[in-house]
């Protein structure tokens, strides 16, 4: 590679000498090679979790000179926000966890490259098609500002009420089909001595996450897609107050686990993968984040979030969101080398391992195909496949975290029993119409 470049060079400079006048040469691009990588350049990785690494063994079989030692950090705002005030970011960077970037921020400062190029390039598994091709194009949509691709947003978390198929089969119980039904059985579930639904109550998210659900599916998409586009009374919609009532029936009925507001979330899953507690509300990261604690007679499955009557706008809606945001950053040093480790990342086979390894379903059509799944991710699979094109989503919580989690406070102290609904109600739509009017805040929208 030197010495072509040496006689390259050479060969320039005998035309300038000369007196000719030609254009420089431009690089190759090919399908094996979109980005025209320069295969000894080293590629700096940074993630928030391990599977973010997976990429780095293909990257290093296809380019076998080149460094790649993917970092895993905890606390990747205080090793990264002063490489990006510095202008030496990385090549590649997933931010998950309390310590993730504020994307928003990093997208107003021209932070982040443009990823449409990713998604145009011929596949890493198959040249003769696009990489948008070969992933679930619902899933894109978390990644887009005002339009323009500056993340991709590798895992597809499946929200749901978890349960013990296990312990349900043991006490004749029957997963629950309208919100009557999830009422009924929590009676059971308190008089058969557990505490019939618990959460996280130091993290409230995951109650506002159920009240959005429900909503959606009693009043289908536009519900939380005027949420996301701040539009006036969005708050007020029946079907949220509907949604906020009924997920307030738990706490009326005294269908709590006894300490609930007290649990982070560690701590609820544990009550709850004991079978001191019949029904959580989390992310199909459950699975992963437990595991060593999980039973195998537990049998941990999922079930949709039941709709409040039987004649739902959406009955077979559920969330799904794209999350695990990995992004390039525009002032790289070796941009082209961090665009095709993502295309790396895309490929089938990484795709493959971080759902065998990991059990999280990825953005890649087909994953987890062919894999042998636990009773938790092939249940999350199957609730996937059963909504088709009903998947709930909303974005308002990434561009805009902090009211999401005043949103999520509010809920956690309703719940509590700290107010009513309509003062609920209230608090939330004056803070939506607050940030509305705060110019001092970039804002998006989706159609």
């Amino acid at each position: 590679m030197l010495r072509r470049r040496t006689l390259l060079q050479g060969a320039l400079v005998g035309a300038v000498l000369s007196g000719c006048s030609k254009d420089p040469v431009a690089p190759v691009v090919s399908p094996d090679d979109p980005f025209t990588v320069d295969g000894t350049a080293p590629v700096d990785v940074v993630v928030t979790e391990e599977y973010g690494g997976f990429a780095a063994a293909a990257y290093r079989k296809k380019y076998a000179a080149a460094t790649i030692s993917p970092k895993v950090t905890a606390e990747l705002s205080d090793d990264l926000l002063p490489r990006f005030a510095t202008g030496t970011p990385p090549d590649v960077v997933l931010s998950t966890g309390d310590e993730r970037l504020e994307l928003g921020k990093l997208v107003k400062d021209d932070q982040l490259t443009d990823l449409q190029q990713l998604l145009d390039a011929p596949s890493w598994d198959d040249p003769a098609a696009k990489v948008q091709d070969q992933l679930l194009p619902d899933m894109l949509e978390a990644g887009r500002f005002d339009g323009t691709q500056r993340t991709l947003n590798y895992i597809s978390t499946v929200y749901g009420i978890w349960y013990s198929a296990g312990l349900f089969q043991r006490n004749g119980w029957d997963v629950p089909h309208t919100w009557p039904e999830l009422l009924a059985l929590g009676t059971d579930m308190k008089a058969a001595g557990l505490g019939p639904f618990i959460y996280a109550g130091t993290h409230p998210y995951y109650l506002l996450e159920l009240v959005l659900t429900l909503a959606a599916k009693t009043g289908g998409p536009d519900v939380t897609k005027r949420i996301d586009n701040l539009e006036d009374g969005a708050w007020k919609d029946e079907n949220v107050t509907k949604a906020i009532t009924a997920v307030g029936e738990l706490t009326k009925r005294g269908l709590l686990a006894a300490g609930t507001a007290q649990y982070d979330h560690i701590g609820s899953q544990k009550r709850f993968l004991s079978s001191k507690a019949g029904l959580l509300p989390c992310g199909n990261w459950l699975e992963n984040e437990m595991k060593g604690l999980v039973k195998d007679d537990f049998a941990l499955s999922v079930f949709a979030v039941p709709p409040l009557d039987a004649s739902p706008a959406m009955p077979s809606g559920l969330h799904v969101a794209a999350t695990a945001p990995f992004f390039v950053p525009e002032k790289a040093k070796n941009k082209a080398g961090g665009l095709e480790y993502l295309r790396a990342l895309l490929s089938a086979d990484v795709a493959a391992q971080v759902s065998s390894e990991f059990r999280q379903l990825t953005i890649v059509r087909g994953s987890a195909d062919g894999l042998e799944l636990t009773t938790a991710l092939s249940s999350a699979r199957d609730l996937v496949s059963a909504a088709g094109d009903q998947i709930i989503k909303w974005y308002f919580d990434t561009w805009y975290p902090a009211f999401a989690t005043e949103a999520a406070e509010t809920t956690g102290q309703f719940m509590s029993g700290a107010f009513q609904q309509p003062e609920w109600t209230a608090r939330i739509q004056a803070a939506a119409d607050k940030l509305k009017q705060d110019d001092a805040v970039t804002k998006y929208r989706r159609d």
